[in-house]
């Protein structure tokens, strides 16, 4: 239960991170933007850039950041950008860096004429061979700077196919303290969704141990590890690990390659889906590009190869829409999230890809679309599992009934039919002794009816334990009332009136009801009473009632009965068993039933049903009845006098005595 809390928290911390982690530069720290488009730029393996008496205004105007590839693909040689700047007094006496986004391949920086660093080294460091893909951060020399106008220039060199410049930003001038804690700011961000694909790769393996056959648990862990690992091995912090750009690089690339295999198998696994003909053999092949890279060791080719192996990377975002959209159309759970997932997805990478080529400038989404991915398909997957649970416990809830109910039918089985059985034995053993066999056809004909009556209780006992192993009814309509309760009562077997608003509906089980109506009527214990009257009315509050009142004219027929249905039971009886039908379907029904003894001589019971009736509709209706017994029924105004009399007085009484049926041990 801890560690369940402890994962709510780090998530809902999570989101509150995401939700505050915009960070934005103090606004003291920034002294100049100098991204924008009135950059010049000059296609030349000349430094007279660099000499005071070079003319400005014969420079190209472009905008940085960009791809300057775009610009002139067949060049091959230096590209300078100049670009002109002030500085305040103010500003002068701070400590400055001037910070530069991600440069492809080599670049030298100039303040006002001088070489300030290269390849993302300070001035007399020893620049790395290869830095490209990095932000720069170049400390100023406080000297360098002038009050007033400046001149930046920057030398870039690319044997890059398809990128040369500055890709992307920031470019500016800030505190160099203030760029440090920018770049390493952006570093912690990225791990910080490292750490969240990894949480997400180790949650579904370990669940992957607990449910084997559930294996697009161990794909979606692999893919998020796989991811994880991509994402570590580019970020900046690695160079902290190790100081190897060639090594890193090639970690770096090797993840990205096996990264959509492990993409389209997780795909697979999660709908189901065999794998495409030439699967393998995909596979082999990003395999032989690693094995490749290994062998090559040169960055620059690397780069130049993913660079055309990225477009592929469409071609797998449409087939795993593509498959996802069949799923959807056939109604495949999980199909339309993880398809609102493939477009975001599909969004970030077609973004990327022009990131990279310099046609876009704006910052990268590819690490949150791929944390949406995962945590929506985390979403699917829960609730795949969460499904999968709830029709095993299903499963399990109806074998406990199917157990219940085997219990239930043996003891009641046990309880009324052993002794029957027992008889028609006696009688067997009596009749295979008799020495007339032939002529003792009464013997024959107690059998039989013995037979009988066992057929017919059997089918009050498996009616009884099968409503007794319900919970709930398991299915309601609503209807007309009046109308649906003409074609319940069999009026050949009881004189009835309906005193009910016409616009009445009533919201249940109509089996159940139309099962309990006839089954009081059909009471067999009721059949030996001189009268049977039903009067069905409504309550202040709308509800029915179906109220028998019994007459006989011995009162203590009617006192027996009223006993035998308030006493609890201590032995059974098909006639008890029928009385349990009755209070098992009063129970499923949500209904109430209550009985007393009117004058010694009628016996009223009186059961009550919610039902839906207008609040302005609740007013006394004129009854309808059935022609034959219409002489019974007294007039409208006197009986809903009567009516609303025994409502109160029902509402006065402390306890009402409900039947209780008790089984034999």
């Amino acid at each position: 239960m801890k560690s369940l809390t402890f994962k709510r928290i780090l998530i809902l911390s999570f989101f509150f991170f995401l939700s505050d982690c915009s960070r934005s530069t103090v606004e003291n720290t920034v002294v100049l933007r100098l991204d924008g488009d009135d950059w010049g730029i000059y296609f030349n393996d000349n430094a007279d850039i660099l000499s005071n008496e070079f003319n400005a205004n014969n420079l190209d105007i472009t905008t940085v950041p960009s791809n300057f590839r775009n610009l002139n693909r067949s060049y091959r040689g230096s590209i300078w950008v100049r670009k002109s700047f002030d500085i305040t007094t103010e500003q002068h006496q701070k400590s400055l860096a001037l910070q530069l986004g991600k440069i492809y391949e080599s670049d030298e920086v100039f303040i006002n004429g001088v070489l300030i660093g290269k390849n993302n080294s300070a001035f007399g460091k020893d620049p790395d061979e290869f830095a490209f893909g990095r932000p720069r951060i170049y400390p100023i020399p406080h000297d360098l700077l002038l009050d007033g106008e400046n001149v930046l220039i920057v030398k870039i060199n690319s044997s890059l196919s398809t990128s040369a410049g500055i890709i992307t930003g920031p470019i500016r001038i800030v505190t160099y303290e203030e760029a440090l804690n920018g770049n390493l700011y952006d570093s912690l961000v990225e791990l910080i969704f490292v750490g969240f694909y990894l949480f997400i790769a180790l949650f579904f393996f370990i669940n992957f141990f607990n449910l084997r056959d559930k294996k697009e648990y161990f794909s979606f862990s692999i893919l998020a590890l796989i991811f994880s690992a991509y994402e570590l091995s580019k970020n900046e912090v690695r160079f902290f690990l190790i100081d190897q750009f060639t090594i890193l690089k090639f970690i770096e690339y090797s993840f990205l390659l096996i990264l959509p295999y492990g993409f389209i198998k997780f795909i697979q696994d999660f709908f189901e889906l065999k794998p495409f003909k030439y699967q393998r053999l995909y596979l082999f092949t990003q395999f032989f590009f690693i094995a490749v890279f290994a062998i090559v060791h040169s960055p620059v080719f690397w780069y130049n190869f993913i660079g055309y192996w990225d477009i592929h990377l469409l071609a797998v975002i449409v087939y795993a829409i593509y498959v996802t959209f069949i799923k959807f159309r056939d109604q495949k759970r999980g199909s339309a999230i993880h398809l609102l997932a493939l477009v975001y997805l599909l969004y970030s990478i077609l973004k990327e890809i022009l990131i990279e080529r310099g046609y876009l400038n704006s910052p990268s989404s590819l690490e949150t679309s791929f944390l949406v991915y995962l945590i929506l398909m985390t979403l699917a997957l829960r609730f795949q599992f969460l499904i999968m649970k709830r029709k095993l416990q299903n499963r399990y809830e109806r074998l406990k009934e199917a157990d219940s109910l085997r219990e239930k039918i043996f003891y009641y089985m046990d309880a009324m039919i052993s002794g029957p059985l027992k008889s028609m034995k006696d009688k067997l053993i009596s009749y295979r002794e008799s020495t007339q066999k032939t002529k003792d056809k009464n013997l024959v004909k107690e059998v039989i009816e013995v037979q009988s009556s066992i057929d017919n209780v059997m089918d009050d006992i498996i009616e009884l334990s099968r409503l007794e192993v319900l919970k709930e009814v398991p299915f309601k309509e609503q209807v007309n009332f009046i109308s649906f309760i003409n074609e319940v009562i069999p009026e050949d077997d009881i004189t009835y009136s309906i005193k009910v608003n016409p616009e009445t509906e009533i919201h249940n089980s109509l089996d159940l009801i139309n099962s309990v109506v006839v089954r009081l009527v059909d009471f067999p214990p009721f059949k030996e009473f001189n009268h049977n009257d039903l009067i069905i009315t409504q309550d202040l509050r709308g509800n029915v009632h179906f109220r028998f009142l019994l007459f006989h004219s011995n009162p203590k027929v009617s006192q027996r009965l009223f006993s035998d249905l308030v006493e609890n039971y201590n032995t059974l009886t098909p006639v008890k068993v029928k009385w349990a039908i009755i209070l098992e379907i009063v129970r499923l029904l949500g209904a109430k039933i209550d009985f007393k003894i009117i004058k010694k001589k009628y016996l009223k019971i009186d059961l009550g049903i919610a039902a839906i009736v207008p609040v302005s509709e609740l007013e006394p209706v004129k009854e309808s009845q059935n022609n034959a017994q219409s002489s019974t029924i007294k007039p409208q105004k006197e009986d809903w006098k009567v009516t609303l009399k025994r409502f109160w007085k029902f509402l006065k009484e402390t306890e009402i005595k409900i039947p209780n049926f008790k089984k034999k041990k």
